[in-house]
């Protein structure tokens, strides 16, 4: 299921506001649901439309509805898909089992869902802000009907720094199958995952695909790529450059991976569509996916850069970037040169004999089983 995030328009949004649980607090914390949906401005919408899209561009996930345990949200998006319930009816539904799924860990906030068209087809958006981050909500109502005239600040709301909130989106092709389909989005985790209790017990879905697994697929592909692509000596410095950006890439901070994102950043001109064209043909998904790094955490700490020689450089990669240059020489040969203190001299025996040397002049991987002590080889 792809999806051109570009495309989406809003037609009508709808806003409740859902009260946090104190802990330990027996009273009953009533969700203020709204009657009507929200009006907004031309310059409001497209405003807001256009930072929905681009946070679902680079941190959407694709999730699939998890039959067990069994939340209830998947049907509701159903009915909704099907004519079945209107926005009022089903966000109304949402709003509260929003507020049965959170704890007193869970701020106040604003649920916010929205009508919206994607690729021409009718799709469903929910976004949980705090509303603390700018969303100024203030209640109207006319002929005994509320809801909220919501005021858009450009610098405030879903500005950079108002990550707080997260974010789903399901459209009527993902509601055709068995099992719903659609993608989610939380840029308020404090961990490597999304928040359990809103993908699974509020969305009742999971991970289409395993972030450690898909992650640990990327990681072989990419480099698999970067030593196939870049075989020729002249393309040493570029190979040991991508290598290190792939490797700096799946330790950084971010808990999710978006490969055309990071083909941008770091690769050079026709290199970016081969990379992404090589990833898809392998199964990796070209968007967005959850970054879970367990499987591959050993093959993360140190890079190895072999020589046709036999000679090879073993080291963290932090200290590659810090204390070792490579040079291209005119006879297609590449110079390392290492600074530092020399702390230690020795012969070395790699288990199971000397590795064979490759055909290329040199080459940059991340151990499988080099991270064995061969610091400074």
């Amino acid at each position: 299921m792809r999806t051109d995030f570009g495309e989406l328009v809003i037609e009508q949004t709808i806003v409740h506001s859902v009260p946090a649980r104190a802990k330990n607090d027996p009273r009953d914390y009533t969700v203020e649901l709204s009657d009507e949906a929200s009006p907004l401005s031309d310059k409001v919408q497209s405003a807001l439309e256009k930072r929905l899209i681009k946070i679902l561009n680079a941190h959407a996930c694709s999730v699939t509805e998890d039959p067990e345990p069994k939340s209830p949200l998947p049907d509701w998006v159903r009915d909704f898909m099907a004519e079945e319930q209107d926005l009022v009816d089903v966000s109304g539904h949402l709003a509260r089992h929003l507020q049965d799924c959170q704890t007193a860990a869970n701020s106040r906030g604003l649920l916010v869902v929205s009508l919206v068209r994607l690729a021409k087809q009718r799709a469903l958006l929910l976004v949980k802000l705090e509303q603390e981050t700018g969303m100024q909500a203030r209640r109207i109502g006319g002929e005994g009907k509320r809801t909220f005239d919501v005021q858009f600040y450009a610098d405030l709301l879903f500005t950079e720094k108002a990550n707080v909130f997260k974010l789903a989106l399901f459209t009527a092709d993902g509601a055709e199958g068995d099992l719903l389909q659609g993608w989610a989005a939380d840029r308020q985790r404090s961990n490597r995952r999304m928040a359990g209790f809103f993908l699974h017990d509020f969305l009742g879905c999971t991970f289409t695909e395993d972030p450690a697994e898909v992650t640990g697929r990327f990681h072989d592909v990419a480099l698999k790529w970067v030593n196939t692509r870049l075989s020729e000596p002249a393309d040493a410095h570029t190979r040991i450059e991508y290598t290190m950006a792939i490797l700096a890439e799946l330790q950084s901070t971010p808990e999710t991976l978006n490969p055309r994102e990071f083909a941008g950043l770091h690769l050079k001109g026709d290199h970016r569509m081969e990379f992404i064209t090589h990833l898809a043909d392998n199964g990796i998904p070209d968007r967005t996916f959850a970054k879970d790094t367990e499987l591959i955490d050993a093959r993360l700490q140190k890079m190895r850069v072999e020589f046709a020689n036999g000679a090879f450089l073993v080291a963290p990669l932090d200290a590659v970037d810090e204390t070792v240059t490579f040079e291209a020489l005119e006879d297609g040969r590449t110079m390392a040169v290492v600074k530092g203190e020399v702390t230690d001299a020795r012969g070395f025996a790699p288990p199971g004999g000397r590795s064979k040397a490759t055909p290329a002049q040199t080459s940059a991987t991340s151990p499988v089983e080099d991270s064995r002590a061969t610091d400074g080889q």
